[in-house]
Parts: C-alpha cells; structure tokens; sequence
C-alpha cells in the first residue's frame, strides 16, 4: 500500500512539473524581444478599440477578442520566461493572468476589466503574487488559436511582396512562432498517444520555418521568406491531415 502511494505522489510531483514547465522551445531562441513588444501593444491598441464599440461587442466576442486575449496569455507567458524581460517595464507574468482572467462568455463589463488589468502590466504597475511558471498548454484555447494564426496570412504575404526593413513587418511570424509553442504544448487533439512524436514534429517544422520567416522579413529576402512562408503552411496542412 505504501508503494503505491509513493507511487501516485511520485507521478502527480512529475505531472506538476511538466504542467509548469519552460515553453517546449526556449522563449529566447525563437522570439526577439522587441517582437513580442510590439505584439503586446498593438494588441492592446487593438482590445480597447473592440471594447469602445459596445454594440459590436457580441459579434466580435468570441472572434477577434478572444484571439486577442489568447495571444496576449501567450506573449505574457514569453515575455515571463525571456531573459531579457527586464529592458522591457511589461510585467509578463501579470499580463498573462490578466488576460486569463477574460473567458469565452464574459460580458463586455468582463472584458473591459480584463483589459484595465492587462493595461496595468503594460504599463509595470500591476500588483499581485504572480509566478513566473505557467503551463503553455492552458494559455489559449485551440480554436482562437488556429483563427489568429490563419488571420496572418494575408499579412506576411503582403509584407514579403515588398518588404521595407520595417520594424513591423517580422511581427507577424513571430507571433506565430509564440502561438507554436502553445500549440506544440497542447495535445488534446491527438488521441493516440502513439501519434504524439507526430504532432510535435509539425509542431517543430511550423516553428522553425515561422524562426527562420522572422530572419527573412528581416533582411528583406522576400525569395527566402516565401519559401519558409510555403514551409510553415506546408507543416500547417501535413498536421491537419492527420490531426482534424
């Protein structure tokens, strides 16, 4: 009996870990800095104009606002795990819990205090005991997620027509790259756990080539953008054939 009690502890101890683990991919590696602060404010930016339109707000609730809430969960949790957090005065961790604190059904009133939080952190005054730890898989939901990762289409697209060296224009596969690593981290969708190496290698592919778009964009190769461009749908439409 004591075996098997040391058992369980021992195996809830190693799911707490992993439920608290680091991002699959280090934050670091993958997502410069000044990407995922500007990502940050245009979100922002984007929230209180959705919010100040009260009579749109059912019609864009669980569109556009939820993905601006999930994303922000994410870019909050990277920012609490980059090593260079602190040239920035966003509190990441803050901002992660603020935009949790929004929910598929909240009421604009719901929404509007989410967003007062999450304007706090920007801003480095939020207060609270938030921890730096966070499971990537409980950050965004997969829906909005897969919506606000197709919505960048057009964008990058546009941009690698005639990239200009804008400090915009990588933002976008770099948002990418974030909302793989919660992708990667969340599994739910793979019902056989013999599946799971699979998911995580086009999990894997779609963050690479998201990378290595970003280094593209930025140095204005717009032949090298489209082929990771082509590389991370490419990854994109291998998972969904398998993964519905």
């Amino acid at each position: 009996m004591q075996n098997k009690r040391f058992l369980l502890t021992s195996l809830l101890v190693f799911s707490a870990q992993i439920a608290l683990a680091d991002a699959p991919v280090a934050v670091d590696t993958v997502a410069p800095l000044d990407d995922v602060i500007f990502e940050v404010n245009t979100q922002i930016d984007s929230l209180e104009k959705s919010l100040a339109k009260p009579d749109e707000y059912e019609k864009n609730r669980e569109g556009k606002i939820r993905q601006s809430f999930g994303l922000l969960a994410c870019l909050g949790q990277a920012l609490a795990e980059h090593s260079k957090a602190d040239q920035t005065e966003i509190q990441g961790a803050e901002l992660r819990d603020a935009a949790l604190t929004f929910k598929r059904k909240s009421s604009l009133e719901d929404a509007q205090a989410a967003l007062k939080k999450v304007k706090l952190a920007q801003a480095g005054k939020a207060e609270g005991d938030a921890v730096r730890e966070h499971a990537w898989n409980k950050l965004v939901n997969m829906h909005p997620m897969m919506e606000e990762m197709n919505s960048r289409n057009s964008a990058i697209l546009k941009v690698l027509r005639r990239p200009r060296g804008k400090a915009a224009e990588p933002v976008h596969a770099t948002t990418w790259v974030i909302l793989g690593l919660a992708m990667k981290a969340d599994t739910h969708e793979v019902e056989d756990e013999a599946d799971l190496p699979t998911w995580h290698k086009h999990s894997d592919d779609f963050i690479a080539a998201s990378v290595e778009l970003a280094k593209a964009i930025r140095a204005k190769d717009k032949t090298a953008g489209r082929k990771w461009f082509d590389a991370a749908n490419e990854s994109c439409d291998a998972c969904h054939e398998i993964f519905q």
